[in-house]
């Protein structure tokens, strides 16, 4: 099993789409703090090999910084997910790692949503994690719902460490669409 290098509890990610100054991350960064000020006395912000992408260490419960950050209005930041926890970035690490966290979690019958994301190209693909996890999901008598899960796994792939989460929907209100 391969071992995350990193340790992050939120991933922030950014859109420039309207500019073109060199400035865009400063910009992102800036407004992350701005938004965060008030919410916890610790922030540490991680760049990535993605200027548009950052990850967050808090000192604080990322899905209510992340639902702080997602009920302010900002002009950059696009999308926010609170991480429970961080693997290497493989397959087997990834289904693993999901499989140990529903378990306490999830009841048979419960649904669930996949939204996987992919940060940096590499060997792994969001489309076959997210069929291997519904596979497992599925044989843990669990079903697969887009419009009302109980449930949401998120799947974070930032190059060689993966950011993962299982929420409960109502517990967290994302802004962006489903994926």
């Amino acid at each position: 099993m391969i071992k995350s290098t990193e340790n992050f509890d939120m991933v922030v990610m950014f859109d420039y789409t309207d500019r073109e100054d060199g400035k865009e991350e400063l910009l992102g960064i800036e407004e992350l703090e701005q938004t965060l000020e008030n919410v916890t006395p610790v922030l540490y912000i991680k760049e990535t090999e993605s200027i548009d992408v950052v990850l967050v260490e808090l000192g604080t419960d990322s899905v209510e910084v992340a639902n702080k950050i997602n009920n302010t209005p900002t002009k950059i930041i696009s999308r926010v997910v609170p991480i429970n926890t961080v693997v290497g970035t493989s397959q087997k690490s990834i289904i693993n790692k999901i499989k140990e966290l529903s378990v306490d979690l999830t009841k048979p019958n419960d649904t669930f949503l996949i939204k996987c994301y992919e940060e940096n190209k590499n060997n792994i693909n969001c489309q076959k994690i997210r069929k291997h996890v519904m596979n497992e999901f599925i044989n843990m008598d669990l079903t697969f719902s887009e419009k009302n899960p109980k449930w949401v796994v998120y799947i974070e792939i930032i190059g060689e460490n993966t950011g993962l989460s299982i929420l409960e929907s109502s517990d967290f209100n994302e802004n962006n669409p489903i994926n």
